[in-house]
């Protein structure tokens, strides 16, 4: 692959996956304001969410899209689907529709989210690899210490567990756009070390449970927006297990 050619493809896989991750920890993180639903819905995340599923049907990276994950009843493949197709029946929502689907997003929020009962989702890590009382214990731990290594302070620290999922989706975020910058700035060491710890932190911590958690979603989830979204993160983050070698491969080279 010829320099600028390599160069450019680096550039946008990392532009993207940082954006993936900063959009999905607003989801799971209980953004529900109209502003939010146009960018949701808009064509820039579409479009990200497309170069995802451009990744699958290159083929030139070793994912089987088509094997039926680890404890879900879909593929990669059903995944791309699911995310794509919500956006594209949303897509460049008007202001009202904006305020519409903000609207439905908060009520669902709270039901699957927020509020115990049928359709209630845990967040966090701890009861999908242990029990609940594991809760602010190992799995807490041992992210908090990966944020801190980081010098990140969460948007909402103190306010839900460390193991929340939104809180280590916005740690993946703040490592992608710092491995951005560091490439773009010429600094290719940096950009490596910092993917580095974003590969070890999501097979440790979000490769462990995000399956059963989006299977838990589309289960419960009767409107379906937020289970099109945690199709979407099951697509990004292996997806992105995968391709984080690929860079690391490739950016100094």
């Amino acid at each position: 692959m010829p320099d600028q050619q390599l160069e450019t493809r680096i550039g946008m896989d990392l532009a993207r996956r940082a954006y993936l991750y900063s959009i999905l920890h607003a989801v799971f993180g209980g953004d529900c304001s109209p502003d939010f639903a146009t960018k949701l819905f808009g064509a820039q995340t579409r479009e990200m969410l497309a170069g995802e599923v451009a990744v699958i049907s290159d083929g030139d990276l070793p994912i089987d899209a088509a094997h039926i994950l680890d404890k879900m009843d879909c593929s990669l493949d059903d995944c791309a689907k699911g995310a794509l197709t919500c956006c594209d029946e949303h897509l460049d929502p008007s202001s009202d529709a904006a305020v519409a689907l903000a609207s439905e997003m908060e009520g669902d929020y709270a039901k699957l989210f927020q509020i115990p009962g049928e359709q209630y989702v845990h967040l966090w890590e701890s009861p999908y690899v242990g029990t609940e009382q594991t809760l602010f214990q190992c799995s807490t731990l041992d992210v908090r210490a990966a944020y801190h290594a980081a010098g990140l302070k969460l948007q909402a620290e103190k306010q839900f567990p460390d193991d929340h999922i939104a809180a280590m989706l916005e740690y993946l975020s703040f490592m992608g756009s710092r491995a951005y910058e560091a490439y773009a700035d010429g600094h290719d060491s940096k950009c490596r070390n910092a993917l580095r710890d974003s590969k070890a932190f999501l097979e440790a911590h979000v490769l462990t449970w995000v399956n059963a958690f989006a299977q838990k979603v589309i289960e419960k989830d009767d409107r379906g927006l937020y289970a099109a979204f945690a199709q979407g993160l099951v697509m990004v983050s292996h997806i992105d297990a995968v391709q984080l070698d690929w860079l690391m491969g490739h950016i100094g080279e």
